[in-house]
C-alpha cells in the first residue's frame, strides 16, 4: 500500500482481505509467494542434475539460448516439474491454516476452501459425520488429480542415469 500510495496519492486500493472481489486471490497469491521459494530450490536442484556435455554439445551444434531451453532444460527438467507440480496441488488444497489466520473463510465465505470448511463444520458446528465425507472427497479429488498427474507423467521425458 505505501509503495503505490508513494507512486500515487490518490489511487484508490481494493482492500485485499475484507473485498469479496479481492480476499481468495490475495490468499492464493501469499500462499505462492511462501512457496516459491522452496519450489526454486527444487528447480535448482533439477537444473545442477542437468549433464554440461548435453548443453555443451547443443551450443556446438548452433542452438540458441531459447532453443536450448525449450528443446534440452526444460524436458530435462520434467522430472522436478512433475514433483513441484505434485506437490503445489496437494498444498494448494491444504491451505487451512492461511485462511484461518488471515479471513477466517470472510468475508461472506469469499475466501472460504474446502479444508477451511472441514474445520468449521467438525469444530465450530460439531457435525462431524459432514466434516468427515468433506475430507474423504478431498482425500478423492488429491488422489484423482495425482493419479491423473501420474498418467500424464508418461509422456514427459526421463532422466539418465550419469
Amino acid at each position: 500500500d505505501l509503495l503505490l500510495r508513494s507512486i500515487n496519492p490518490n489511487i484508490v486500493l481494493p482492500y485485499w482481505l475484507g473485498d469479496r472481489r479481492w480476499a481468495l486471490f490475495s490468499v492464493g497469491f501469499i500462499q505462492v509467494w511462501k512457496m516459491c521459494g522452496y519450489y526454486m530450490i527444487l528447480y535448482l536442484g533439477g537444473l545442477q542434475h542437468i549433464p554440461a556435455s548435453i548443453r555443451e554439445a547443443a551450443i556446438v551444434d548452433g542452438a540458441g539460448p531459447a532453443s536450448r531451453f525449450f528443446r534440452i532444460t526444460w524436458p530435462l527438467l520434467s522430472s522436478t516439474t512433475f514433483f513441484v507440480l505434485v506437490i503445489a496441488i496437494i498444498d494448494s488444497f491444504k491451505n487451512f491454516e492461511m485462511i484461518y489466520t488471515l479471513t477466517k473463510g470472510g468475508p461472506n465465505n469469499a475466501s472460504n476452501t474446502i479444508s477451511y470448511d472441514i474445520y468449521v463444520y467438525s469444530f465450530v458446528h460439531n457435525r462431524l459425520g459432514y466434516a468427515s465425507a468433506e475430507a474423504l472427497i478431498l482425500l478423492l479429488v488429491v488422489a484423482l488429480v495425482t493419479a491423473l498427474n501420474f498418467a500424464l507423467k508418461k509422456r514427459w521425458v526421463n532422466y539418465f542415469d550419469d
